[in-house]
C-alpha cells in the first residue's frame, strides 16, 4: 500500500467531485423540467445551481494556483446553461489532471498569507486545502445534488459516490453502477 499524500488529499478528491458534478448535471438534463434547473435553489436565500458550479470551480482554481505558485485565473460568475457548466467543469478537470504530484506534495507544509472571508491569517497549504477548500467543494457538490434531487432528478447515493470509489476499487470488484452493454 502506498502512503497517503497531500496530492491524494487535495487533487484526487477534487477530481472525483468535479466528475460527480458533471455526472449529476448530465442526469439532470434528461429530466422534462431540466431547463428550469440552472436557476433552481435549495432555499430562497441560497444561491442557484449555476453558482454551486461557479464557486466550487473558483475555489479549486485558487487552491491549485496556490499549490503551484501561479496566479489564479478569474472565473466569472456568468454560468447560465448546462453547456457552460459542463465547459467550466471540463476546464477544472483539465487543470486538476495537469497537476504534478511531486510539486503539490512538496508545498503541503508551506505557510502563506491567507484570506478567508473577513479573516486574514497565515495557514499552511495543508490547512488551507483540507480545512477550507475541500470542505467547500464537497458542500457545493452536495448543494447541487440536493437542488437536483429536490426537483425530481432520480439521483441516488451511487450517483454521488461512484466517482470517489472507482479509482480505489480493483477491477475484480466490478463496477455495479455501470450499465451492461
Amino acid at each position: 500500500m502506498s502512503s497517503f499524500t497531500f496530492y491524494d488529499a487535495t487533487i484526487v478528491p477534487a477530481l472525483s467531485a468535479f466528475k460527480t458534478m458533471d455526472h449529476i448535471l448530465h442526469e439532470a438534463e434528461k429530466h422534462p423540467d431540466a431547463a428550469t434547473f440552472p436557476t433552481a435553489r435549495l432555499a430562497e436565500d441560497m444561491y442557484p445551481l449555476t453558482y454551486q458550479i461557479h464557486i466550487s470551480s473558483k475555489l479549486t482554481e485558487q487552491m491549485v494556483a496556490r499549490l503551484t505558485g501561479r496566479e489564479a485565473a478569474n472565473f466569472e460568475d456568468n454560468l447560465s446553461s448546462y453547456e457552460e457548466m459542463h465547459e467550466r467543469i471540463a476546464t477544472i478537470l483539465k487543470i486538476l489532471d495537469a497537476e504534478d504530484k511531486g510539486i503539490v506534495n512538496r508545498v503541503a507544509e508551506k505557510v502563506e498569507a491567507t484570506t478567508i472571508g473577513p479573516l486574514n491569517t497565515e495557514m499552511s497549504n495543508w490547512g488551507y486545502s483540507a480545512a477550507f477548500i475541500i470542505p467547500n467543494i464537497f458542500f457545493h457538490l452536495t448543494i447541487a445534488y440536493a437542488i437536483l434531487r429536490g426537483k425530481g432528478v432520480p439521483l441516488g447515493k451511487k450517483d454521488y459516490l461512484k466517482e470517489f470509489l472507482t479509482p480505489h476499487l480493483p477491477e475484480s470488484a466490478g463496477r455495479p453502477w455501470q450499465k451492461k452493454a
